[in-house]
């Protein structure tokens, strides 16, 4: 099969698309022909060495965390997990229980986009935070993979949501649900707080301001980005883990089946042209999902 892998940890230039044998399935892993993988930021960062402390690489190694495809004859989408090979590959090995069935009408490319970054909106939001009708919700980044799916999760939960981007994607994000965008380069977004809930995905700095924006009883539940500072009060920020199982992943997917929560595939590309998915994914300020087709 062909797949996207490394040889070494670095930049661009280490990616290469090259033929590899097709992963063998241990027990309690299924065998997946891809048809669609999505491309998120723990790829590049992993093939940079960024998280080499968590998750150490043996290479060669192919790239890639979530996918859909054909199992048996059905499809299937889900996570792979991180210390094995990757899905930006003609075939993939995922954990049965970290994957669920694509429901009849939803594309494996929106299947595909649907899964870390479904997964890294809905369980702030809905298990963490636990967003209620009337509650007050920011989303930091509302025009990326994740916000632009966390906002429409957010608003199905009847929450105020308000969105930070950049003018260009103003009334992209309103389209989404966001009652009212904040421009990041040149607007304080806590003038539209307090908040009861904000989804930040940026960290550093930006948690400092989204904790003290907080409306009584607030939180702010961070994804994997610059750690919250030393000291924080706990009941205040929470760094939120975003494991994958089928549960929570057939509950997306029926969402997105009915047509509350719309994917946000915007950009495609073939195995051969992952290196300008990869780049587009690390440079930032993207709008919506990059897939890669096999």
């Amino acid at each position: 099969m062909r797949a996207l892998r490394i040889r070494a940890y670095g930049g661009p230039e280490v990616l290469r698309l090259e033929e590899a044998a097709v992963p063998v399935p241990a027990a309690g892993q299924l065998l997946a022909k891809v048809r669609a993988a999505s491309v998120n930021p723990i790829d590049w960062k992993m093939r940079r060495g960024m998280l080499a402390g968590v998750f150490p690489l043996a290479f060669p190694r192919t790239l890639g965390r979530d996918c859909a495809g054909e199992v048996d004859g059905r499809m299937l989408a889900g996570v792979a997990d991180p210390r094995s090979e990757g899905t930006h590959a003609e075939y993939a090995v995922l954990p049965g229980a970290q994957c669920a069935p694509v429901p009849a009408g939803l594309d494996p490319a929106d299947a595909a986009s649907l899964c870390v970054s479904g997964l890294s909106a809905y369980i702030p939001l809905v298990e963490i935070a636990r967003v209620a009708p009337g509650m007050k919700v920011l989303i930091h980044a509302g025009a990326g993979g994740v916000g632009s799916l966390a906002i429409q999760i957010a608003r199905h939960l009847a929450a105020e949501v308000i969105a930070t981007a950049s003018a260009a994607n103003r009334a992209y994000c309103e389209g989404l649900g966001a009652s009212r965008v904040v421009n990041y380069r040149s607007e304080d977004f806590a003038a539209a707080g307090p908040f009861d809930m904000v989804l930040d995905s940026i960290g550093g700095e930006t948690h400092v301001r989204s904790i003290a924006a907080l409306a009584p009883g607030g939180r702010v539940v961070a994804l994997q980005a610059a750690p919250i500072p030393e000291g924080t009060d706990k009941s205040l920020a929470v760094m939120a883990q975003i494991q994958p199982t089928r549960e929570r992943l057939e509950r997306i997917f029926a969402w997105a089946a009915a047509g509350v929560l719309r994917p946000q595939v915007t950009q495609a590309f073939s195995l051969e042209q992952a290196a300008q998915a990869y780049a587009l994914s690390e440079a930032g300020h993207l709008r919506g999902k990059i897939v890669i087709l096999p």
